[in-house]
Order: C-alpha cells, then sequence, then structure tokens
C-alpha cells in the first residue's frame, strides 16, 4: 500500500516593491525553509504578519508549500 512521506515545507512571502513601466507590481519574494508541518494556519499567519511588519514593502501574497514523496 503506498503512502505520503512529509519531506518539507517552506513559506514564501512576496512583497509589492515598486511599478514598472506599465503600471504592474514588480514583486520580490523571501523563502523560509524548514517549517513543520503540524503548524496550525493561525501560528503561521501569525508569523508571516510579524515578518511583514518588518519589512517596508506590502505584503503582496504568502505561499505555504510542502513536498511529499510516495512511498510504496
Amino acid at each position: 500500500m503506498a503512502a505520503y512521506n512529509f519531506d518539507g515545507a517552506s513559506l514564501k512571502l512576496s512583497f509589492e516593491t515598486g511599478l514598472d513601466e506599465f503600471g504592474k507590481p514588480v514583486l520580490t519574494s523571501r523563502t523560509y525553509r524548514n517549517v513543520r508541518n503540524d503548524v496550525p494556519v493561525e501560528s503561521i499567519a501569525a508569523v508571516t504578519t510579524a515578518i511583514a511588519n518588518l519589512s517596508k514593502y506590502p505584503l503582496h501574497q504568502a505561499q505555504k508549500s510542502e513536498t511529499e514523496s510516495i512511498v510504496f
């Protein structure tokens, strides 16, 4: 029977650092690795807000990505 095995997770925060010549936002991102898989979304949101408050740029988007391998 196959199963998923958690390998890791990361949190990517994108900040709007300005506008290009067409008026579209220019984004800069920072990725934080080694996020545990058992952390509640409220805790991740609190950490994201705390990090965003330290930046001089507004937070555009936050994404959590998980990697899992399939064990046969």
